[in-house]
This record gives C-alpha cells, sequence and structure tokens, in this order.
C-alpha cells in the first residue's frame, strides 16, 4: 500500500506532470507526420533521457509513447495514409468519411475511443500485474504463429472485396516481406548483390508508397478536395455520440487490445485488424463498412489505444518487448538503471504503476488536445488539390528519405507508389499487403521456433484448438459475408488490362523461386511455399478472369460464382493517375539534379502556377513555410538534406542541401 500511495503522490508532482506534458506533446507531433510513430519519437528522446531523473525520464517517454497511437489517425482520416502500423485499419472508414465531409466526426470519434480505450488498458494493467504472468506462458511459438496466421485471414479477408484476391495480395506481402537476408542461415534473398536489400525493404518505404502515393494521384485526378463541405459544427459533438451510443463495442474492442497486446511483438501489427474483424463478425448489416461506417473507426482506435498497457506487460515482467517502440523504451529503461524483470511487480512496484498510471494520464493528454483542434484540423481536407498534392508529396520524400538515408528509398517509394495505384484501381488488398510484408520475418521465424520446438505436436494444445477453431469459423464467417450475387461484371471496362496485370504479378513468385532455388533449403523453404501458394491463387484468379471475359458457362456453378464476384474491378481514370504519378518522378529527378531544399520550393511553385497562375504568392508563401518546416525537422534529426548534382559545382549551405558545419 505505501508503495500505491508514493507513485500516486509521485504521478502528481509538477514536475512529472510537466516531462509527461513535454513527451506527450512530441508524442503528438510525431504521430501526425506519416512513417515516423513513437519509434521515431522514442529515438529523438533517448539521448538525452540518461541525464534525467528515473523519474522524470520515464514521464518523458511514456508521453512520447502513448499519444502516438491517438494522433496517427489525423493522416489515417484526413490523408488515407496509415500514420504507423496501428491506423491500418482505421484508413477503411476513416477516410471514406473525410470524402463525405465529416471527417470531424470521425476525428471526435477516434479521439473518445482512444481515449476510452487507453483509460481501459491502463486500468486492466493495474488489475492484470500479478495474473498475467500465466497467461502469457500460455503463448508459446506455436500458439503465436496460429495467432498471425488468423490476423493474415481476417487481413486478406476483410480489405478486398473478392476473397481470393485479398488472400493472394497477402501472400505477395509475405513474399516481398521475405527479401533479404534469411534469418537462419544468413544467405541473401532477391537482393541482387545490393547492400540497400540487405535488411529489406523499409516498412515506411512499402506503407508510404502503397498509401500516400495512390490517394494523392486520386485527389489530383478528382480535381478537388479531399471533402466538397465540411460539417464542423455538429462533427465534434457526433462523434461523441456515436462512442457513447457504441459503448459495448468500445469495451469490447479495448478488452481485445488488451489481451493481444500482451502477446510480445504482435500487438502494434495486429490489433487494429482483430477488432475490425470482430466489429465485422458481430454486426448484421456489413454494407457500409469500407464506404464510411462510424463503427469501423470507432474499433480499431479502441483497440489500438488499449494494447499500449497490454503491450507494457511482458515488456516490464519479462523484459520482452510487447510491439515494435516497447524495444526503444527497453533500451531507455537500461539508461536509466530500471532493470526489467519480476522485480517490477514485487521490490519496484510504485515505479510499475507510475508508468501505468502515466500512461493514462498521457493518453487523456493527448486524446484531449487531439479533440479540442479536431474540428480546425479537419478543415484541411477543403484545400484545393492543387495546393495539398505538392505540400504532401514533399513531405512524405522528406520522410522516407530520414529512414536510412539513402537514396534508394526514393526509387523504393516510387516503386511501391505504382503498385499501390494499380492496387486501388484494379481491387486488390493494398492493407492485405502491406500487413503481410510487416509480418512475414515474424511468420518465417516462428515457424522455423515451432517446429524445432513442439514439431505438430503444438496443434494439439488447449490454445492453439481454441486459435485453430477461430481461424476456421473466421473463413466460413467471412465467406458467407463475401457471396454476392447481385455483381455485374458487364459494368466494369478495361478487363484485358487487369488480366495483363495478373500476369505481371506472376512475375514475383516466379522470379522468387528462380533467384532462392540454389540456396540452402532453410533459407529457400519459406519464401519458395509462399512462391507457390501464390502462384497457384494468381492463376486460379487468371483462369476465373478470363471465364468472366468469355462468359463461359462452367462460372454458373455456387464455388465459381463465388470466385467470380468482384472478380474484376476498377477505380478512378487509370491513365490520368499514371500522368500525375509520371510528376512525382520528375520531383525525384529535380532531387538529382538541384538536391531537396531547391527542389521542393521548384516543385510547389511549379506545380501550384501551373494549376492556377494567379496563386504565385501562395505558392511563394506555401514554399517558403514548408521549408522553414523541414530544416525544422532537419536540425532535430540532425539529417542533412539530400545533395543533388549542383552540389558537386556549387558550395551550398546546409539549408539548400549543402555540408552540414
Amino acid at each position: 500500500m505505501e508503495q500505491l500511495l508514493a507513485a500516486l503522490f509521485q504521478l502528481f508532482e509538477p514536475t512529472h506532470l510537466a516531462f509527461l506534458f513535454a513527451g506527450t506533446l512530441l508524442g503528438l507531433i510525431v504521430g501526425i507526420l506519416p512513417g515516423m510513430g513513437g519509434t521515431s519519437g522514442l529515438a529523438l528522446v533517448l539521448p538525452f533521457v540518461f541525464t534525467m531523473e528515473p523519474s522524470h525520464a520515464l514521464a518523458m517517454m511514456i508521453g512520447v509513447l502513448a499519444p502516438t497511437t491517438t494522433s496517427d489517425t489525423f493522416p489515417a482520416v484526413l490523408m488515407g495514409v496509415p500514420g504507423t502500423a496501428g491506423s491500418q485499419a482505421t484508413v477503411m472508414d476513416g477516410f471514406p468519411l473525410s470524402k463525405k465531409g465529416m471527417a470531424a466526426r470521425a476525428l471526435s470519434a477516434a479521439f473518445s475511443a482512444s481515449l476510452l480505450g487507453g483509460i481501459f488498458g491502463a486500468l486492466i494493467l493495474s488489475i492484470s500485474i500479478y495474473y498475467a504472468i500465466p497467461i502469457i506462458m500460455a503463448f508459446g511459438f506455436g500458439e503465436q504463429f496460429l495467432l498471425v496466421v488468423l490476423a493474415l485471414l481476417m487481413v486478406g479477408a476483410l480489405t478486398g472485396d473478392n476473397l481470393f484476391k485479398g488472400i493472394a495480395s497477402c501472400f505477395l506481402g509475405l513474399i516481398i516481406g521475405s527479401i533479404g537476408t534469411a534469418p537462419i542461415t544468413g544467405d541473401p534473398r532477391y537482393t541482387f548483390d545490393t547492400l540497400y536489400l540487405l535488411e529489406g525493404v523499409p516498412l515506411v518505404v512499402v506503407g508510404l508508397g502503397l498509401f500516400a502515393i495512390p490517394e494523392i494521384v486520386g485527389l489530383l485526378d478528382a480535381k478537388g478536395s479531399i471533402a466538397k463541405s465540411l460539417n464542423t459544427k455538429k462533427g465534434w459533438f457526433t462523434g461523441l455520440k456515436d462512442v457513447v451510443k457504441n459503448w459495448f463495442l468500445v469495451l469490447r474492442c479495448s478488452t481485445l487490445g488488451c489481451l493481444v497486446g500482451a502477446l510480445p511483438g504482435l500487438g502494434g501489427t495486429v490489433v487494429d485488424w482483430i477488432a475490425y474483424s470482430h466489429l465485422k463478425q458481430t454486426t448484421k448489416d456489413t454494407s457500409q463498412f469500407g464506404k464510411g461506417d462510424i463503427r469501423g473507426v470507432i474499433a480499431p482506435e479502441s483497440a489500438n489505444n488499449a494494447k499500449e498497457g497490454g503491450a507494457l506487460i511482458p515488456t516490464l515482467i519479462f523484459g520482452i518487448p510487447g510491439s515494435g517502440n516497447k524495444v526503444l523504451l527497453l533500451g531507455g529503461f537500461v539508461l536509466i538503471g530500471i532493470e526489467p524483470g519480476l522485480d517490477m511487480v514485487t521490490t519496484n512496484l510504485d515505479l510499475t504503476y507510475l508508468m501505468i498510471w502515466s500512461l493514462a494520464i498521457a493518453n487523456i493528454l493527448g486524446a484531449g488536445i487531439c479533440m479540442g483542434f479536431s474540428s480546425q484540423i479537419s478543415k484541411f481536407t477543403l484545400v484545393p488539390y492543387y495546393i495539398l498534392a505538392p505540400v504532401m508529396v514533399c513531405l512524405i520524400f522528406f520522410a522516407t528519405f530520414n529512414i536510412n538515408r539513402d537514396w534508394y528509398d526514393f526509387i523504393g517509394l516510387l516503386s511501391f507508389g505504382i503498385i499501390g495505384i494499380t492496387f486501388k484501381n484494379f481491387g486488390w488488398s493494398r492493407p492485405a499487403l502491406l500487413i503481410g510484408f510487416f509480418l512475414s520475418s515474424k511468420v518465417e521465424l516462428l515457424s522455423y521456433q515451432t517446429q524445432a520446438v513442439y514439431g505438430l505436436s503444438f496443434l494439439s494444445r488447449p490454445v492453439s484448438i481454441i486459435l485453430i477453431i477461430l481461424c476456421l469459423a473466421t473463413i466460413v464467417l467471412l465467406t458467407k459475408q463475401k457471396f454476392d450475387n447481385n455483381y455485374r461484371s458487364d459494368l466494369i471496362k478495361g478487363k484485358l488490362t487487369q488480366i495483363y496485370y495478373i500476369l505481371i504479378l506472376l512475375c514475383l513468385p516466379l522470379s522468387m523461386i528462380w533467384f532462392t532455388s540454389s540456396l540452402d533449403y532453410r533459407a529457400n523453404l519459406f519464401p519458395i511455399s509462399l512462391s507457390v501458394i501464390a502462384l497457384s491463387l494468381l492463376v486460379f484468379i487468371l483462369i476465373v478472369k478470363i471465364a468472366d471475359l468469355k462468359n463461359l458457362p462452367f462460372l454458373n456453378n455456387t464455388l465459381m460464382k463465388f470466385a467470380r464476384s468482384n472478380i474484376f474491378e476498377i477505380s478512378g481514370n487509370f491513365n490520368n493517375q499514371l500522368f500525375y504519378y509520371l510528376s512525382f518522378i520528375g520531383f525525384l529527378l529535380m532531387n538529382f539534379i538541384f538536391g531537396f531544399p531547391i527542389a521542393a520550393a521548384l516543385f510547389i511553385n511549379i506545380f501550384i502556377l501551373f494549376h492556377n497562375r494567379k496563386a504565385y504568392l501562395s505558392s511563394i508563401c506555401i514554399s517558403a513555410a514548408l521549408m522553414v518546416i523541414l530544416w525544422s525537422l532537419s536540425s532535430l534529426l540532425t539529417l542533412q538534406f539530400p545533395n543533388g548534382l549542383i552540389g558537386l559545382f556549387v558550395d551550398l549551405p546546409w539549408w539548400l542541401g549543402g555540408q552540414l558545419n
């Protein structure tokens, strides 16, 4: 009891609250910027925490960590770009709501659900800290492997209008995720003898390419703002009412978030999709999901924030990171002299509760600040397309270069950008590709660990049986939901182009088999197995598409009617979007010649004036303001801008891409 009171008094000390508030503000900022998130925020803080008092350092780190899963909702809802891996499912209904002029409603509901989920997660963590150990210990390698498989099934089936195309997208993502060094043997796979691909393709490059680039070209193709009009007066209160109305959904998804978050390394990547799947499976009318159903925002956001509390359990008790950003949190613990372990629930219980309650306070602060500004920030969706697009492109290029500070990242961004554009236009699942890519290394490692430790005996363990039943039930329920007899394929144009596109997609698994077949079987078994499954799915889809094009009679049986459902899809004007995509390649060439700062200023001015010659004052002011923001970020991140060929002939200052002093 004395330890609990000591933690409570320390929690409300002015200095502790000041550091907590400072960390929360930083966490909100990095959460808003696509591709950064809590990991980048902690990376910024770690160099300074070792000089602080342990309680102040903890306050700063927890403050940075907590609100990033709240503020990452801004890019997810307003731009259709996942701010972090945990906000992928929020995009499904959040961005369509923005397009309908209900961005304030979506943001308000998301922040309210995040607030309740975060508080619930901290509450559950406070109560269950003693009882969590046997639950976590029940999840061995086999159970974790089955949980990942369940998550992949959910994502693949949920995010595509056609079940087979969704699952195929997931396997293509798994194949791309296997690029790099094999975890068992260290053999390079599909790297083309380049150092850049040895560690695989960076996640941020894939995420921004698949989501940001297609949404920008889609916005340009529409020749307008994200939303035509905006309901800001009722939006905030409507979103709050939505959360109150769906309080039981918030409770259920928060519980899911805590449970899944407590499983080491899985929570942040799958919990939002598990919550979204739970929502669809427990809802009678699913017709509006993916088109702007507010419940599709509430469910993943409440689970996403609640998982932060659950993820602290293995982090504190076992020193095992419960999610990706907890790796850096553990590094921060070492810097300030804290040793995770069972002592955290015995002799250091006061420190443990200080972290838990700081997490709750940071969630309240973060959600409160976001809710206070949601109505104003939602006006961002009314900005004209020709102003918004070049600014977003410059920010995306900056975020991309900040990953490895390598020119290859730009090439990767544009490569996945064209994949994202074609996937979006032809009805393939971008979220399934992304989550498959992200979980690929974990699936491979868990499969080897499961085989080494259990063999096939893990299938008879109680938790495994439950997860297998859940997998089968998921397939049955989602198959039932996907069956659509009202599909009219004769309304779709450009079928032949989509058939040719499958032939292009077949090149990935075929080339993966070719390039890895000569490696040790421990290095090639996983990618070749994935490639064979992907080939089978793609060939099946190709046959169905050709049969649909020729209107062959065997399509009338039940299985083929299901496989044919939404097998063709076209969204937007692909040729126009391809034209706008070429302008981004032009921006990359400008970077090679002039360096990033000069190229960004030129690109913004040229782009805006091309669409509106009278907006020269706006273009100058916008480019100047963006340069100030980028220079500030460059100083904070100690990042030298990409230098162009002009730097070989002219000695430029650092703020134009020259050498830092």
